[in-house]
């Protein structure tokens, strides 16, 4: 089963500094958490996320999972070095923590399989996964649909959903049931007017538009009741 695990506000622990750190890295960019990796060596890309302020890294030896101890709200670790004995001792540290763990050479001591993940606009992510079945073909299938993807997923998507997440909110404050806030959301999804907005990438104006219509829905709806 495939979940969305929540790691806003939350610490992320990377054990690693190649290749398989990387990846798994990319795949949490965009989670909105705080993403520590720890390494004796990093890669290019994990370097200049660290330029950014995107990661923090942690330069040392590693020889087990002890330094996990020093975390206050550590929820998630992935143990990607390139030591499979080393790799489990970090899984079974974090576990004594009551943190969900996985290894990326290690999957029967792992809590769960980590999918292949493609990543559109750091909002949309899609993921494939075989179970843990062959992460090979995972691979694969991800070169095979990624263009496809790239080609459907539009930045007014992005802009879209930005636009939903801030109505969601706001609708949550003023409309008494979820089915009225779920029709408005609708109609503001099907709405010309706001959807002429975005396609000029002018957020600003179509969440003012949205707004108001949310306002003289909420009226009419009141009236209704």
């Amino acid at each position: 089963m495939i979940v969305d695990l929540n790691l806003k506000g939350r610490q992320v622990v990377i054990a690693g500094g190649g290749r398989e750190a990387t990846k798994k890295i990319e795949a949490i960019l965009s989670q909105n958490c705080h993403l520590f990796v720890h390494a004796e060596r990093f890669s290019p890309d994990i370097a200049q996320w660290e330029k950014e302020g995107r990661v923090q890294v942690k330069a040392g030896h590693l020889s087990g999972g002890e330094f996990l101890g020093e975390y206050d709200r550590l929820i998630l670790v992935m143990a990607a070095t390139d030591d499979k004995a080393l790799n489990r001792k970090i899984v079974e540290d974090a576990k004594r923590l009551r943190c969900y763990a996985y290894a990326v050479d290690d999957p029967d001591v792992s809590d769960f399989n980590h999918p292949s993940v493609m990543n559109f606009h750091d909002t949309v992510q899609v993921a494939i996964s075989t179970g843990g079945k062959s992460p090979l073909m995972a691979k694969s299938l991800r070169e095979k649909i990624q263009p496809v993807l790239e080609k459907c997923i539009q930045h007014q998507d992005k802009l879209k959903i930005d636009l939903q997440s801030r109505l969601r909110k706001e609708a949550m404050k003023i409309l008494p049931t979820p089915d009225d806030r779920k029709q408005f959301l609708i109609s503001i999804l099907e709405n010309e007017e706001v959807n002429r907005f975005l396609e000029q990438d002018d957020l600003m104006e179509a969440e003012a538009l949205a707004l108001d219509l949310l306002k003289k829905f909420s009226e009419t709806t009141d009236e209704h009741r």
